[in-house]
């Protein structure tokens, strides 16, 4: 399996291969209701759903057919599909051959092999801190020339939660994007490069899609580096106050 972003030792470490660990795993993500990103070989066709039986005696994963007649007959007519999940936060990557209409309890839904073989990438390295609602941090992404607006979620010294609007469907998992721009309250904005390390969609009260990601700071220069811990530092201290 290859991913891009990631080496092949990396790979390698989060490889699971036992078949009873990935029925866990993929019964873990349909129990959370976790929403799963199903992309085409292309990466430009990609299809929001979500699993709804893992049956392993017949090989088989059931998923909702969504709402995107197009989407769906992309992914059928893909050579492989490639499925990212990420329940609580830990980022689950899986590929199979191309998925067919089959019937679950009376609906139309898509049918996929089960997985000879999964990524399941572990917690991150950093506690992430939630940044606040108040005074919200913002990053700029840098693509093509442009800029994509996003909300900082979450923060620390190794990369940062974000969540976007619609313009943010261009950003890929595992793409590189550089001369991004951080604003922190009160630690002023900062250059920084970003990995993009697990993508997926979630729905917000209007029901409105937004995308959210999970990024890897790419060589953090000192002064940067130092401006993030004490921002994270302020974080933890206002939160603590707040619990008093």
């Amino acid at each position: 399996m290859r991913i891009d972003g990631y080496t092949p030792e990396e790979i390698e470490r989060y490889k699971i291969t036992r078949a009873a660990e990935i029925e866990r795993i993929l019964r873990d993500a349909m129990l959370r209701r976790a929403l799963v990103t199903a992309y085409g070989e292309n990466n430009r066709d990609y299809l929001v759903t979500a699993l709804l039986a893992v049956d392993p005696d017949r090989n088989s994963l059931y998923l909702d057919a969504g709402a995107d007649p197009a989407a769906v007959a992309a992914l059928m007519g893909s050579t492989e599909v490639t499925f990212n999940t990420a329940p609580d936060h830990i980022r689950v990557v899986f590929t199979t051959p191309a998925p067919t209409m089959a019937e679950l309890a009376g609906r139309h839904v898509l049918r996929a092999e089960m997985p000879g073989e999964l990524l399941r990438f572990q917690r991150r390295n950093y506690y992430r801190l939630p940044t606040s609602v108040d005074r919200p941090a913002r990053c700029s992404i840098a693509i093509d020339g442009q800029a994509i607006d996003s909300i900082v979620l979450d923060i620390s010294i190794g990369g940062l939660g974000v969540l976007a609007g619609a313009a943010a469907a261009r950003l890929r998992e595992g793409g590189i994007y550089r001369g991004c721009r951080l604003t922190l309250p009160e630690a002023g904005e900062h250059a920084v490069d970003l990995r993009i390390c697990m993508a997926y969609e979630r729905a917000v009260r209007d029901g409105a899609l937004m995308r959210r990601f999970g990024c890897q700071f790419i060589d953090l220069t000192d002064g940067v580096a130092a401006d993030i811990r004490r921002y994270i530092v302020r974080l933890e201290r206002e939160r603590r106050q707040g619990a008093n």
